[in-house]
């Protein structure tokens, strides 16, 4: 039979078309939907959650550029203008617990809220820009609890706790990683019998002195590999202590990859097989291939959903938008009366 070729050519077009729908139904495959009712109540519970976070970022907007401007010039904290998108996307995968739930405004949000206030104003007074920092990141799953309720934030704890990435803060551990690195490349050269003088953090192997400066510790690649691993382990694992041994193991991993970096460069040098190559590109390399590796041995132990847990607990109850409206304002208020007076 032949087939014409305008037919052909719609059937080609098709074709892109209906991958597209196929990724949709799977993405969407499985999750159950609530009530028209309900869904309102949320997107309500959103539009009031936005508002108030819109006006607190106002509110505090110097400590958030504060952050912002440490992104945009370190490599090491880079991964800051991903944080907000990846919360966002783990809260989404989430929504098979959350789906049933009906949000329901909490006085103790408000509480927490005023509270991390006043320990930013306390930072202030104290000229602490990392007190002030980690107030502020902490008034987003404050002003959750406010609005959704308790029940809601417990179930997000793990997405909303991604957010400790925000913080350009670990600078204080590269005395330790610097440590670590130098005796692992002290280590290597043992166990392959290079000869080498040691003093302090300066090696020296042949003719090439090398320093094992701060910058050598890898905290630029360590706080974003483990960013990395925290978001695998939330959307892979269930049980916290899992997720918590995956994240250690992963500090590890990395640690003595770092070593393996550092040691590979002053071989390569001495052996003459990489002379003045790029330590960048060479240390992209190792990075791209430990994380990868990392994520393939968490696999083995990736844990399918609960039995009903995709379903949700369901609610009786009606979600409070005035009273949710009330909660806000209180918070906000608060927070106002703290920024002005401290």
């Amino acid at each position: 039979m032949r087939v014409s070729p305008c037919l052909a050519e719609m059937s080609l077009c098709n074709y892109p078309w209906r991958a597209v729908m196929k990724i949709i139904d799977q993405l969407f495959s499985g999750v159950v939907w609530p009530a028209p009712s309900v869904w309102r109540e949320w997107q309500t519970a959103g539009a009031i959650l936005s508002v108030a976070a819109l006006c607190i970022a106002a509110l505090f907007w110097p400590t958030i550029q504060s952050m912002v401007d440490v992104w945009a010039s370190s490599r090491t904290f880079a991964h800051g203008f991903l944080v907000l998108p990846i919360v966002g996307y783990l809260v989404w995968s989430s929504r098979g617990r959350l789906v049933l739930l009906v949000p329901s405004p909490n006085a103790w949000g408000v509480a927490v809220l005023v509270g991390t206030g006043i320990l930013w104003g306390l930072g202030r007074r104290a000229d602490t820009i990392w007190l002030q920092q980690a107030s502020v990141v902490a008034l987003l799953p404050g002003l959750v609890w406010t609005v959704y309720g308790t029940e809601i934030v417990r179930r997000l704890s793990w997405p909303l706790g991604f957010l400790i990435f925000l913080l350009p803060v670990g600078t204080s551990l590269e005395p330790w990683l610097q440590d670590i690195t130098a005796w692992l490349i002290l280590r290597g050269l043992d166990l392959t019998g290079i000869a080498y003088v040691s003093h302090n953090y300066f090696i020296t192997v042949g003719r090439a002195v090398w320093e094992v400066a701060p910058d050598c510790g890898g905290l630029r690649y360590l706080l974003p590999g483990l960013s990395l691993a925290y978001a695998f382990a939330a959307l892979t694992y269930r049980q916290p202590a899992r997720r918590v041994f995956f994240l250690f193991f992963c500090a590890v991993a990395l640690m003595v990859a770092n070593g393996l970096r550092a040691y590979g460069v002053i071989v390569g040098n001495h052996l003459g097989i990489a002379a003045g190559a790029d330590h960048r590109l060479f240390s992209y390399t190792i990075y791209g291939v430990t994380m990868p590796c990392l994520l393939w041995l968490g696999l083995k132990w990736k844990q399918r959903p609960a039995a009903g847990e995709r379903m949700g607990s369901g609610s009786a109850e009606r979600f409070d938008a005035g009273k949710a409206i009330v909660a806000s304002l209180v918070g906000v208020g608060g927070l106002f009366l703290v920024r002005v007076s401290l």
